[in-house]
């Protein structure tokens, strides 16, 4: 009797290694799966995008939009004289900013909102955009050489500033996260865009016919 209980049966043995075994077979198998997975994500992500469909990406055109705008700033800030040629630009910056929130309010905004799940971030957005407009309302009412007209156009480029840098970094990639047609949603910007353009051109409602040769993407 002593002699058998100090040998255990070999069968445990042979038991626990097809265990081991099996185990070491299962996570092989596991690990080939989750390594094709990657491969497959990274092979769908990684597929090239026409030029085209790249530029009529939604935040590619409002990118586009902050860029335009914040060039006009610059050419703004250079001009010394208080003639005719400031006050074009003036209203070519207030005619850019009204065009861009209203696609934005319109197509970009109401698309996101309910898929972004942060109301606080929309919202803060949609009263920038009613700020923004009354800095407009008041350059629009003022002309240059006014006291106070230099100083609000200066205001209005740190609001719209802060503005820019807020969508950029914090909404743009969130958006980016959405299950949304980027491309559609901005070749569907880009028409609206000429649809308000061609409104303003008939009944002068952005004052977008003094600049014929204005940038629609």
């Amino acid at each position: 009797m002593s002699s058998r209980s100090a040998h255990p049966p070999r069968s445990n043995g042979h038991a626990a290694g097809s265990r081991t075994t099996a185990r070491k077979r299962a996570a092989s198998k596991g690990g080939r799966a989750a390594r094709e997975r990657t491969a497959a994500t990274r092979a769908t992500t990684e597929r090239p995008v026409s030029p085209r469909a790249a530029s009529d990406n939604a935040l590619a055109l409002l990118h586009a939009d902050h860029a335009r705008v914040s060039e006009l700033f610059a050419r703004f800030e250079k001009l010394k004289s208080n003639g005719a040629q400031k006050a074009n630009l003036a209203e070519r910056i207030c005619d850019e900013l009204e065009l861009h929130a209203r696609v934005e309010e319109e197509l970009f905004y109401a698309s996101v909102r309910p898929q972004i799940h942060d109301d606080d971030l929309m919202d803060e957005a949609a009263v920038e955009h009613d700020s923004l407009r009354t800095l407009i309302e008041q350059i629009r009412n003022m002309k240059p050489g006014d006291a106070k007209y230099d100083a609000t156009l200066t205001v209005l480029r740190e609001y719209v500033k802060h503005h820019v840098k807020e969508e950029e970094d914090e909404m743009f990639p969130k958006v980016r996260q959405l299950d949304l047609d980027l491309v559609a949603l901005g070749r569907a910007i880009k028409t609206r865009k000429r649809q308000l353009k061609g409104e303003s051109e008939a009944h002068g409602l952005l004052g977008l016919t003094a600049f014929p040769g204005m940038m629609i993407p």
